[in-house]
C-alpha cells in the first residue's frame, strides 16, 4: 500500500496509461495473431476505464502511450531481431487500427497522446516535458504489459524523482509469475502496489474536496 511518501496529491498527480492498444487487448490484434496469450491482459480494460473515469472526476491529466512504428520497422531496432514475425503481420504499425488506443479507453481531446518506439514511454518522447509542465510529483502507471513497457517507465519515472503508484489490478503481463514478480520488485525499490478500488476513492475524495 502506499507510503506516507507516496499517495495521491490531488493537482499534483498524473495517471500514465501505458499502450492500452487493439494490438494487445483484441482478439484480432496482432498480439493474439502472433500466438501470444492476451487473456491476462484483457482483464484491465475493465479497472483501467475505471481510474480514467475517476482521474477525469479529480482533474488529473491522463496521458496515453502507444507503442508505435513504422511499417517497414526501420525504428524497430531489435524489436525486430526478436519479434521478426511480427513485421509480416503489421504489428503496432502506425496509422493502422492495430496501434490504436482500445475505445473502451476512451481517449478525449484533452487527455495526452504519446506515441514511442521502444518500452519505455520516456525514450525520445516528450513526456518529461509534459509532465514538468504540468507540475506534477506523483505518477499513477497502469497497463501493459507489467515487467516489459510498464516497468521500463516506471523505473524512468523513479529515475527522475516521480512517486509511483501501481494498482496491481489495472496492470498485466502475459505470465502472471512475471507479472507478480515484477510487482514484488516494484514494491521493493520504486514505488507502492497498491489496487484501483483504493485510488478511485482517493481520486473520488480529492473531486468532492475540489
Amino acid at each position: 500500500m502506499p507510503s506516507d511518501n507516496e499517495s495521491l496529491s490531488g493537482p499534483k498527480t498524473a495517471m500514465i496509461v501505458v499502450d492500452m492498444q487493439n494490438a494487445f487487448l483484441n482478439d484480432e490484434g496482432s498480439m493474439n495473431k502472433g500466438g501470444m496469450d492476451i487473456t491476462e491482459l484483457k482483464k484491465t480494460v475493465l479497472p483501467v476505464s475505471n481510474l480514467i473515469i475517476a482521474c477525469r472526476s479529480a482533474d488529473v491529466p491522463i496521458i496515453f502511450t502507444r507503442y508505435v512504428l513504422r511499417a517497414d520497422y526501420k525504428d524497430a531496432g531489435l524489436r525486430l531481431v526478436r519479434r521478426s514475425k511480427f513485421k509480416e503481420i503489421n504489428s503496432l504499425v502506425m496509422g493502422t487500427w492495430d496501434s490504436e488506443l482500445d475505445p473502451r479507453m476512451d481517449q478525449r481531446l484533452e487527455d495526452y497522446v504519446l506515441d514511442k518506439t521502444r518500452y519505455s514511454s520516456f525514450y525520445n518522447t516528450s513526456l518529461e516535458v509534459i509532465l514538468r509542465g504540468l507540475g506534477v510529483d506523483t505518477l499513477i502507471i497502469c497497463g501493459v504489459t507489467t515487467e516489459i513497457c510498464v516497468e521500463s517507465t516506471i523505473r524512468d519515472a523513479y529515475f527522475r524523482d516521480f512517486k509511483i503508484l501501481v494498482p496491481r489490478d489495472a496492470v498485466a503481463a502475459m505470465d502472471i509469475d512475471r507479472h507478480e514478480g515484477t510487482l514484488a520488485t516494484i514494491e521493493y525499490g520504486f514505488g507502492s502496489v497498491t489496487t484501483s478500488a483504493k485510488l478511485i476513492n482517493d481520486l473520488l475524495s480529492i473531486a468532492a474536496r475540489s
